[in-house]
């Protein structure tokens, strides 16, 4: 397997172990109405950095660009049709997240209460369907039809990418 592919599919694994943190706090604020605010503005922090900086940049100035680049309208249907809009949706949603952690912070109401299990539970649900479809058909369509020498390059090239995260 190549090193981008690789990267990508661990970070998935430990974003969906995030998601089953994030879902076992959803439950808890549901069923006891237990809430640490400082928990889940961490979650969101995790979300921004680890989720979206990290790892959807990676694949939207790395991989994903080369696909549109050297395979064409297939791969730009996959990507912008697809995956980047997802990308989109899980910045809204956390953006979302974030307000209803404070909207609940200023004043604790059920429908605050609502929007934060809402918000959380959507970007759950949004994560796994959407790992789950760069695992299995993005990323093998990739790997695919990407020359070996484009492979042989971003596998370097996220390596230099990790490097400002160590």
């Amino acid at each position: 397997m190549s090193k981008i592919i690789e990267i990508l599919k661990y970070e998935h694994q430990e974003i969906i172990k995030f998601v089953g943190k994030l879902r076992t706090m959803c439950l808890d604020f549901m069923k006891y109405d237990k809430m640490d605010t400082a928990e889940f503005y961490a979650a969101v922090n995790f979300i921004k950095t680890y989720a979206d900086e990290r790892h959807h940049q990676k694949e939207e100035k790395l991989l994903f660009k080369a696909m549109v680049d050297y395979i064409g309208v297939k791969a730009e249907n996959i990507i912008k049709y697809g995956m980047l809009i997802e990308h989109d949706l899980a910045r809204y949603i956390v953006s979302s997240l974030e307000k209803a952690v404070a909207a609940y912070e200023k004043d604790r109401t059920d429908e605050n209460k609502l929007d934060i299990l809402c918000y959380a539970l959507s970007y759950c649900d949004l994560l796994l369907r959407h790992a789950y479809k760069e695992d299995n058909v993005v990323y093998p369509f990739g790997v695919k039809n990407l020359p070996k020498e484009v492979m042989n390059r971003l596998d370097i090239e996220v390596i230099e990418y990790e490097k400002k995260y160590q």
